[in-house]
């Protein structure tokens, strides 16, 4: 593959038998009405405008035989908080809006770190619990995609210019193909999601709608 003159196909880099489609975050706090994004006064429409692609996106992986892996962030432990450091706490107090310090994101086993509605695992899909935007960062992610056999990312969910370009940053570093689908990603800034897309295209991922993912499947 180093002698090749020119890059992979998306066909190519997709092959289902080494692909897992990434559903980053699509949590209650982080898409539903009344979750920590919207209590922060960062509720955005997006979100639910890639709910049918997100869906559409795990269908087409599951038929095709591709990996389905879906990560979630668990954060706040009250009262103890673990996983809080300072340094990550006065970020939040400095630019967050009140998330992380005055309203809580993500605390395990409640409404807000549930999957939101019918974006969930089935028992046959992998499952990564994150404590960091990045989710290579203090997990097993590296060691459970090698386990089965992955070399390739597609990444939908959100929030586009955090936790999924932080993610996919992370797997350009360790070595993985990035696929990001741009109509099944979404965050609260449209700007900064636009932008996020374009940075990811030039360093780090392919950026395509999921019209072009399928096809491939």
């Amino acid at each position: 593959m180093k002698d090749r003159t020119e890059a992979l196909t998306l066909a190519e880099k997709v092959e289902p038998a080494a692909t897992a489609l990434v559903v980053v975050d699509y949590q209650n706090d982080f898409v539903a009405p009344g979750g920590a994004l919207d209590k922060a006064g960062l509720f955005s429409e997006a979100s639910a405008t890639v709910h049918g692609p997100i869906l559409e996106a795990i269908g087409g992986a599951r038929a095709a035989g591709a990996k389905v892996l879906f990560l979630r962030c668990e954060y706040n432990r009250p009262p103890d908080e673990p996983f809080l450091s300072d340094v990550w706490l006065d970020q939040a107090r400095r630019r967050w809006h009140g998330l992380y310090t005055d309203i809580p994101v993500c605390v395990p086993e409640s409404w807000g770190a549930d999957f939101y509605q019918d974006v969930r695992p089935e028992p046959t899909d992998l499952v990564v619990t994150k404590h960091r935007f990045g989710a290579f960062q203090g997990t097993d992610l590296d060691l459970v995609l090698r386990t089965n056999g992955i070399r390739t990312l597609v990444f939908t969910g959100v929030v586009t210019h955090v936790c999924v370009e932080s993610t996919v940053r992370q797997a350009f570093f360790h070595d993985y193909f990035s696929i990001v689908i741009s109509d099944a990603v979404a965050g609260w800034n449209e700007t900064w999601h636009t932008t996020s897309l374009d940075v990811m295209d030039w360093g780090f991922a392919e950026v395509v709608p999921l019209s072009r993912v399928l096809e491939s499947w």
